[in-house]
């Protein structure tokens, strides 16, 4: 299907001093949240904007997101939306399926995140935290990010894939990173551009994934490496030595960088609201019984559950959602025509007035069994989307990111450098600007 020009979507406002071309883009990768803010206090809650791959619709309104994702998801295609930056980059990844093949290689691909499996992890986890947090014995400080992105890459090689990286994991952080930032790069297959440095970063991966996946077909673990090589497809054959591969990158993008973006915020607003790390080390200390973890133990984490909640609101790691439209749809009284990309913004709605009490404060406890703002307009709060296309994996995530921030402040008190203050940039996904410097003691 065409994509919408602007014939089609000229009765939408918006767009006004795109440049020939490329449109909106510097505007909308540079100064993301200020170029929608502005947008959206010009022209309402629904506005259009233009970039190299054509034009687009934003939608900001917290009640579009139930009617975009779930109440008229059949007449939106996920594939079409995503394939027009990420084709080339994750093609067949599971956000580039749609129909009774999204279908079929989400319910493999779920397998692994039941509650078997995820015991599993949950018994593996805490023996790698262990092992990088003592890495940061003895030191005053560290790079946070860098440091989760190490880790968070280790755990699921580990867990999802069977093997330690050991040497490889270098290589693999540049190409996965390399990946990323060609998302949301012009599509320019010329040497030195960061698209295709992306291109070459996902090439590496695909011959990586090769050397050792006729191991792995021979002698299957429990892992979801092994799981994709005993799988079959929707005609019941089993999954092409490229579909593993394309689902092993995309699941390695996925679990590597929104986990380790997430952990880097929250060990942020531990080192600037100390109240809630000694909240959180509180109920941390309470893990250590001597006894193996359970999944329930982790559900018990009051504290590290309301400031996972609110480092999601603040800083989704994926800050909108597009839906390529399949059918004409009427969104906040403006005609959108079939073909039209419509992109819902998480970041406005999860920091909309009309919501959120003070929503520009870091207040966990809204999300509280007496509060719940959360519950005040359905999908206004929705970091791992909705619909079909709802995180496979927001389970683990969840579980990573509070056994992690738990076993973090059990060893350690963070706080800031004199001065530091956080900048963050939005695309491709939300995450500081540096490196995220913090201040290390041993928590005695």
């Amino acid at each position: 299907m065409k994509p919408a020009g602007y014939q089609e979507l000229k009765h939408i406002p918006g767009g006004e001093g795109a440049w020939p071309i490329i449109g909106n883009f510097i505007e909308f990768t540079t100064n993301t949240l200020p170029y929608l803010q502005a947008e959206q206090q010009k022209n309402g809650d629904v506005f259009k904007g233009s970039n190299p791959l054509g034009y687009s619709v934003i939608v900001t309104k917290p009640e579009a997101n139930k009617i975009l994702l779930v109440d008229q998801a059949k007449s939106t295609s996920n594939q079409l939306a995503w394939e027009l930056a990420l084709g080339e980059l994750f093609p067949n990844g599971l956000m580039l399926m749609d129909g009774d093949k999204h279908k079929t290689h989400r319910s493999i691909i779920l397998e692994a995140f039941k509650p078997k499996p995820m015991q599993g992890y949950l018994d593996e986890l805490p023996a790698v935290f262990e092992s990088e947090f003592e890495k940061l014995d003895g030191r005053s400080d560290f790079d946070a990010l860098p440091f989760f992105k190490r880790l968070t890459l280790k755990i699921a090689a580990k867990i999802f894939f069977g093997f330690d990286l050991k040497g490889d994991i270098n290589q693999i952080d540049k190409a996965i990173t390399a990946i990323v930032e060609a998302s949301t790069a012009l599509p320019l297959k010329l040497p030195f551009t960061r698209y295709q440095k992306g291109i070459n970063g996902r090439a590496f991966l695909v011959d990586y994934f090769k050397q050792v996946l006729p191991e792995r077909r021979s002698r299957p673990g429990t892992d979801l490496f092994s799981r994709l090589c005993e799988a079959t497809n929707e005609s019941g054959e089993r999954l092409s030595d490229q579909e593993i591969i394309d689902h092993l990158i995309f699941v390695l993008m996925a679990a590597h960088d929104t986990t380790a973006i997430t952990l880097t915020w929250m060990s942020y607003f531990m080192a600037k609201y100390p109240e809630w790390q000694v909240k959180m080390r509180r109920e941390a200390a309470e893990l250590n019984t001597g006894q193996p973890l359970k999944l329930s133990d982790l559900r018990a984490l009051e504290s590290a559950s309301l400031v996972l909640k609110e480092t999601l609101r603040i800083h989704p790691p994926l800050i909108l959602i597009p839906r390529f439209l399949t059918e004409e749809l009427e969104l906040e009284g403006q005609r959108l025509p079939a073909g039209t990309v419509v992109n819902t913004v998480l970041q406005m709605t999860h920091q909309d007035e009309r919501v959120w009490t003070h929503p520009e404060l870091f207040d966990p406890e809204r999300f509280n069994a007496e509060r719940k703002e959360h519950n005040r307009c359905p999908f206004a709060y929705m970091p791992f989307g909705a619909g079909n296309h709802h995180c496979i994996g927001f389970q683990f995530a969840e579980m990573s990111a509070k056994l992690g921030i738990s076993m973090l402040l059990d060893r350690f008190e963070l706080s800031l450098f004199a001065g530091y203050e956080s900048d963050s940039r939005a695309v491709p996904f939300k995450q500081p600007k540096d490196k995220m410097p913090l201040r290390l003691n041993r928590h005695s």
